[in-house]
C-alpha cells in the first residue's frame, strides 16, 4: 500500500478518521465531508501502534489523517469502501508525553472537524454493555483506561480489587476530550457501604481526579454517572485507574523557550521536580511515582520572555517585587486575602500590557489585575469576562515607578492556586487573524485565504509566508500593503496533488525591525466548542488545513 507522509500527515490510497467539533465552512458546504460520531479508543499509546476506529457518515475513501502530535498513520484497507466506518493504525513514538491532542481527517470530498484525542501511557479497555448495576459491574484490573458512554440516568458500575493500605488513583477525562459528560463518582465496599464521593476537581472541572487508600484487602466498586443525569450523543468518558500521582498544578507554569528549568509538581504525593527545556508553542510535562505505572500530565506555556517570580512578602506597594519588561511573572496565592505587588519603571507615554494565564493552564484561580502610578492612583484594572484569564493595559502619565497589583477574585488560597502573567511594553506592531481554518481546492487550482491585520501604530507593509507542510504550494498576494488592513492570499496546490491529500500549514507575517505575528483564527464555531476546555490545544488556534478534492 503506497503511503506518502509529509510532516504529521499520512496520505495514501484511502483511509479516514474522526472529528467531532463543528467548524469547517468550505468543506462542510459540500455536504459530503467526513462526519464522525464516535472514535474508539479515545487514546493512542506511546511506543505502540493503536488501531483507531471511527464511525459516522461520508467516511468512504478518507485519505489523510492529521495529528497534533508526531505519529505515523496507515489507513486500514478493509474499511476503505465503507461509508460509515474508517480505521487507521496509528503509531506514536515512545518519547511522546501523555497529553491531550487533536486529530483531523480528510477525503476526496472535503475535510472533517477537529476531534480531541489523548496520548496515554495506560492500556485501553472498552466498557462492556449492561454494567448498569453493582451486580453486573464490569471488573477492571489496573493499571487501565476504560472508554465508555454516558447514558443519562443509567449508571456505570466497575469492580476492582485492592490490597490493605494500597492507594489507587482514578481520573475521569470527558470535558477535556470534548464530551458533555459531567462525571460524579462514588466508591463502595463490597458490603455496599459508601467509602467516598467525588465531583469536580479544581483546575480540570468538570472532570475529576482523586487518590484513595483502602484500609483492607478486598473487592470494591466504583459507580460513575453524569452529574445532571444527562447523556446522549457527545456524552463519553475515559476512566483511568492506576498508580499515577494526582498533580493539581505545576510551578512555574511556563518558561522561556530554549532555557533549561526545573518545574515543581504540586501534589500530595512526594514528587521530584522535572528538568525540561521548552520548545515550540507549548510543553507537556509528565510525572510518575517511583515504580508507578501511568503518568500525570500538565501543559505549560512557552514564551520569549524570561521568568520573574513572586517573592513574599510583597503584600503592599512598599514591598513590591521589581520586574523588568518583558517578563513572565510566576506567582501563587498561598494565604487568605493574598495580594502580590510588582513594581516596574516606566517613561511617560509608555504603554504596558499584563496578560494572565490560569485556567487555560489548569489552575483554578481567577485573576484581578490593577495598574497604579506611584501615588496609588488606579490607571486601569482588568474586567471579569468568561473567556479571559485576566488582562489589563495602561499608559504611564509620568516618568517613574508604577505598580501591578494581583489578587484572586474569590480570595481563595492554596499552593495549587498558581498564575502566570506576561508583562510587556506595547510596541508598534500588528496582529493577524483569519475567519476560517479549513479550505478545499482542486489540484493546480488556487483557493483564497483572507488575512486581516490589526495595526498598532505600525504602517509599513507586512509580508506573509506559509509555514508547515505546504510543500509545493504557491502563494500570491502575500503582502498587506502599507497602511492597509487586509489582503487575500491566493494559494495554489501542486498540479499533481492527489484528491484527499491534506495539507497542514500556518501563516506568519513579518514586518520591519523584526516584528512578527502568527495568523490566528477567529472562527466562532471552533472557539465556542473549545472555550471551556482546559487544556485547550494551542496549536488549533493557528492550524490551517487545505484538502484536495475531486
Amino acid at each position: 500500500m503506497g503511503i506518502r507522509r509529509t510532516g504529521k500527515i499520512s496520505t495514501g490510497a484511502a483511509g479516514r478518521l474522526l472529528l467531532f467539533f463543528a467548524l469547517g465552512q468550505a468543506a462542510l458546504a459540500l455536504g459530503q465531508a467526513p462526519s464522525v460520531e464516535t472514535v474508539r479508543p479515545l487514546a493512542v499509546q506511546p511506543g505502540q501502534t493503536t488501531r483507531l476506529v471511527f464511525t459516522g457518515k461520508n467516511l468512504a475513501n478518507a485519505a489523510s489523517l492529521w495529528t497534533s502530535f508526531p505519529s505515523s498513520t496507515v489507513p486500514v484497507s478493509d474499511d476503505l469502501a465503507k461509508g460509515n466506518r474508517a480505521a487507521f493504525d496509528v503509531t506514536v513514538p515512545l518519547d511522546i508525553p501523555v497529553q491531550i491532542g487533536a486529530v483531523r481527517l480528510a477525503s476526496p470530498k472535503g475535510v472533517g472537524e477537529f476531534r480531541l484525542l489523548m496520548v496515554d501511557d495506560l492500556p485501553n479497555l472498552a466498557e462492556v454493555s449492561g454494567n448498569e448495576s453493582r451486580e453486573r459491574a464490569q471488573f477492571v484490573a489496573g493499571p487501565i483506561s476504560v472508554d465508555g458512554i454516558g447514558n443519562g440516568t443509567q449508571l456505570d458500575w466497575f469492580e476492582f480489587e485492592a490490597f490493605k493500605n494500597e492507594a489507587i488513583s482514578f481520573e475521569v477525562i470527558a470535558n477535556r476530550l470534548g464530551s458533555n459528560f459531567d462525571p460524579a463518582v462514588r466508591v463502595y465496599e463490597a458490603s455496599g457501604r459508601l467509602l467516598a464521593s467525588f465531583g469536580d476537581s479544581p483546575g480540570i472541572a468538570p472532570d475529576l481526579q482523586f487518590r484513595h487508600r483502602f484500609n483492607k484487602t478486598g473487592r470494591y466498586f466504583l459507580r460513575l454517572r453524569d452529574m445532571a443525569y444527562a447523556g446522549g450523543r457527545g456524552s463519553f468518558f475515559r476512566l483511568r485507574v492506576g498508580d499515577f500521582p494526582i498533580v493539581s498544578g505545576v510551578f512555574p507554569q511556563g518558561s522561556k523557550r530554549g532555557e533549561l528549568k526545573p518545574f515543581y509538581p504540586i501534589s500530595k504525593q512526594s514528587l521530584p521536580p522535572v528538568l525540561a527545556t521548552p520548545v515550540g508553542a507549548e510543553i507537556w510535562l509528565n510525572f510518575k511515582l517511583p515504580n508507578g505505572v501511568g503518568s500525570a500530565y500538565r501543559r505549560l506555556a512557552v514564551g520569549e520572555a524570561p521568568n520573574a517570580y513572586d517573592a513574599e512578602p510583597n503584600d503592599m506597594p512598599s514591598q513590591a517585587n521589581a520586574i523588568n519588561l518583558p517578563s513572565a511573572i510566576n506567582g501563587r496565592f498561598e494565604k487568605p486575602n493574598d495580594r502580590d505587588w510588582y513594581a516596574v519603571n516606566l517613561t511617560k507615554s509608555d504603554r504596558v500590557r499584563f496578560t494572565g494565564a490560569t485556567r487555560t493552564l489548569g489552575s483554578p484561580c481567577d485573576l484581578m489585575l490593577r495598574v497604579t502610578d506611584a501615588a496609588g492612583k488606579t490607571l486601569a484594572e482588568s474586567k471579569i469576562t468568561g473567556d479571559s484569564d485576566g488582562e489589563v493595559s495602561a499608559e504611564a502619565k509620568s516618568d517613574g515607578v508604577h505598580f501591578l497589583e494581583v489578587r484572586e477574585l474569590a480570595e481563595q488560597a492554596g499552593k495549587h492556586l498558581v498564575y502566570r502573567i506576561e508583562a510587556e511594553r506595547v510596541q508598534p506592531g500588528f496582529s493577524l487573524t483569519i475567519a476560517e481554518h479549513a479550505f478545499t481546492a482542486k489540484a493546480g487550482e488556487p483557493f483564497s485565504v483572507k488575512v486581516t491585520a490589526t495595526r498598532n501604530k505600525y504602517d509599513p507593509p507586512i509580508q506573509l509566508q506559509l509555514e508547515g507542510a505546504a510543500n509545493g504550494m504557491k502563494i500570491e498576494g502575500a503582502t498587506i500593503a502599507k497602511g492597509k488592513k487586509e489582503t487575500t492570499l491566493k494559494i495554489t496546490p501542486p498540479a499533481n496533488a492527489k484528491p484527499g491529500t491534506l495539507y497542514a500549514f500556518s501563516v506568519t507575517g513579518k514586518g520591519e525591525k523584526g516584528s512578527t505575528a502568527v495568523v490566528t483564527q477567529t472562527n466562532e464555531s471552533l472557539l465556542k466548542q473549545f472555550r471551556l476546555m482546559a487544556p485547550f490545544p494551542t496549536v488549533l488556534r493557528s492550524q490551517l488545513h487545505a484538502t484536495i478534492i475531486e
